[in-house]
């Protein structure tokens, strides 16, 4: 993650925790590398699990927007399936993304953020990351911050991932880590409005 000082807004992208039903707990790697007050926003994807999951990702930034996934209806603090969030001059899609049907396909990705005038679209629900720009839109899945097993693969090997954006002006640089074998692997690529 950059350094805090003379940087943009830092901005945490998870979702698909489950804990407390498919797994037991985040990896303490990615706990202690988060952090309090290191964040400016945290957008969470959904199906996040129990509420200390819940209240943890609340109280490690300032700003904290989720979307409910098809197994948070037991939450009541999640109430929209999908969120505009505006940081700096990017608009931001927040959705679970079971929405789109073929999960993952850029071309029903790219309806919604046209309809929501968006720039960017965090999603989530494969459990498995995408960085991906298809006209001049970007789609960004960060994963599964527990490493969950998805609805599809159970039987599936499958790393805890997140996304870090660090928004600078009109670029923002995208942080893709990922935990194997107990160390946090880190992805960098640039993006530009």
């Amino acid at each position: 993650m950059a350094q805090e000082a003379n940087y943009g807004d830092i901005i945490l992208l998870c979702g698909d925790l489950h804990i407390g039903t498919r797994m037991e707990k985040i990896h303490e790697k990615i706990v202690s590398a988060l952090g309090v007050n290191k964040l400016q926003h945290v957008l969470c994807t959904g199906n996040v699990g129990n509420k200390e999951t819940f209240d943890w990702l609340k109280q490690i930034s300032p700003n904290f927007h989720c979307v409910r996934g098809q197994y948070d209806d037991e939450n009541n603090e999640i109430h929209n399936d999908q969120k505009v969030i505006q940081i700096g001059i990017w608009k931001i899609l927040l959705i679970h993304g079971h929405q789109f049907v073929p999960w993952n396909d850029e071309e029903t990705i790219s309806v919604f953020l046209k309809e929501s005038s968006c720039d960017i679209a965090v999603f989530g629900n494969s459990h498995q990351s995408l960085i991906s720009k298809f006209e001049r839109k970007y789609f960004i899945n960060p994963g599964t911050m527990s490493g969950s097993y998805g609805s599809i693969k159970q039987d599936a090997v499958i790393q805890p991932e997140f996304v870090i954006l660090e928004c600078l002006g009109d670029e923002m640089g995208v942080y893709k880590y990922k935990l194997i074998n107990g160390e946090l692997l880190i992805e960098k690529c640039t993006i530009t409005k």
